[in-house]
């Protein structure tokens, strides 16, 4: 008798974390993000103050009501690496636990990549604001977009049916949640707007190179189980 090396009823099904449509629009947006991140980069490398466009979103922070109080401390909370971290342990163990690889490594790679990157851009870039502390990009923005899409791509993988909606409808979450964030940030003055800009765009397209990265390692796998020599069973 021959081992069978293929799949089984019982054997979970790890498929691709990006949908074939989305694939080309997903790398599009995240060289558009790319893209941004850089020009921003240049424009404020070494400064300590506000952009006109920073500026102009302050004035409206500031005016705005409903934008005080202690909800944007809240919203804060969920950009925190302590609050990033759990979460995506929690998740990369739910779904190690159902044998869902590619996903567990996507949740614990993307934000940590994102963290990294956004740790070593921060020196590089050289803008501060007025305590002196680095602030481009910024951290916690990156941390909540990072973790937002990578559940995102973890709950449509599950998804038996329309995984383009659930990942445009995750998408839309996600940075709904990044803009309470990032408001939250500047009306704290933790932040200028660019900054967070730039942490967003860091996030989405770190985390759209993670999930091609892990897809194309998951199809070539496959190839390389194929080339193994079947032993025979004892």
């Amino acid at each position: 008798m021959i081992d069978t090396l293929g799949p089984t009823r019982d054997t979970p099904v790890d498929g691709p974390l990006l949908p074939t449509a989305l694939r080309r629009p997903a790398v599009g947006v995240a060289a558009a993000c790319a893209a941004l991140l850089a020009a921003l980069a240049v424009v404020v490398a070494g400064t300590s103050t506000a952009t006109p466009v920073d500026a102009w979103a302050q004035r409206i922070v500031a005016t705005h009501h409903a934008l005080h109080g202690q909800w944007p401390s809240l919203a804060v909370v969920a950009g925190e690496p302590v609050t990033v971290v759990a979460v995506a342990c929690v998740l990369a163990a739910w779904c190690a636990r159902r044998r869902r690889w590619r996903s567990a490594v996507l949740a614990v790679l993307a934000p940590g990549l994102t963290g990294l990157l956004e740790t070593g851009l921060k020196p590089l870039v050289g803008r501060t604001i007025a305590t002196g502390a680095l602030s481009f990009p910024s951290g916690h923005t990156a941390g909540v977009t990072a973790l937002g899409l990578s559940v995102t791509l973890v709950i449509a993988g599950g998804a038996q049916q329309r995984r383009e909606l659930w990942v445009l409808v995750g998408t839309f979450l996600t940075g709904a949640g990044a803009v309470a964030v990032a408001v939250g940030l500047v009306a704290e003055h933790a932040h200028y707007p660019t900054d967070t800009i730039g942490g967003f765009c860091l996030a989405a397209a770190t985390t759209v190179g993670c999930a091609l990265a892990v897809d194309r390692v998951g199809r070539a796998a496959p190839h390389a189980r194929r080339w193994r020599s079947p032993r025979p069973s004892r």
